[in-house]
């Protein structure tokens, strides 16, 4: 297994951090007190001194109610975002990963993903294809020897995988 490692396209917070986490108090130029609200409670978020400049645009967000109140455009990087309290987030936040596997062509570019337990995401048809044909048949509910076969299916057909636990 690979240790997952965040491209950094924010769609994770854009579609349901406005739906987990409220902001509900100011507390300093830089700390606030949130409630996560569908699992309740409050967590205390820091701002990271390196994204203040980044966290005081709000102009994105203001656009974008559905995007979570801290994430914000990575200065000078188009279509990267940031989490700006990313070392005090809460742990629904911690626990997420958008992906439980990437798949990549040949070249090494990014194909496919696999997001919830089995379900692929792609543009590629071969890979589609493949997929339909010779993976979602598989019939084991063991994650660990699931994967290993997948990784022999599309290594066959040419593909790396990097699986996440």
């Amino acid at each position: 297994m690979t240790a997952f490692e965040c491209t950094l396209c924010g769609k994770c917070c854009m579609h349901a951090g406005g739906e987990l986490i409220e902001i509900e108090k100011r507390l300093t130029s830089r700390d606030y007190l949130c409630r996560q609200k569908i699992v309740g409670g409050t967590f205390r978020a820091r701002v990271e001194e390196r994204f203040l400049d980044a966290f005081r645009d709000t102009s994105k967000n203001d656009k974008h109610p559905s995007w979570c109140p801290f994430l914000r455009g990575l200065p000078g990087e188009e279509g990267k975002y940031v989490c700006t309290v990313h070392g005090s987030r809460p742990l629904i936040c911690r626990s997420y990963f958008c992906c439980t596997m990437r798949i990549f062509a040949g070249d090494g570019r990014e194909v496919g993903r696999v997001k919830g337990r089995r379900s692929l995401d792609t543009e590629d048809d071969a890979l589609r294809r493949c997929w339909e044909e010779s993976v979602v048949p598989l019939g084991t509910d063991d994650d660990i020897a699931w994967q290993s076969e997948v990784a022999m299916i599309l290594g066959r057909a040419g593909y790396r995988i990097d699986a996440y636990e």
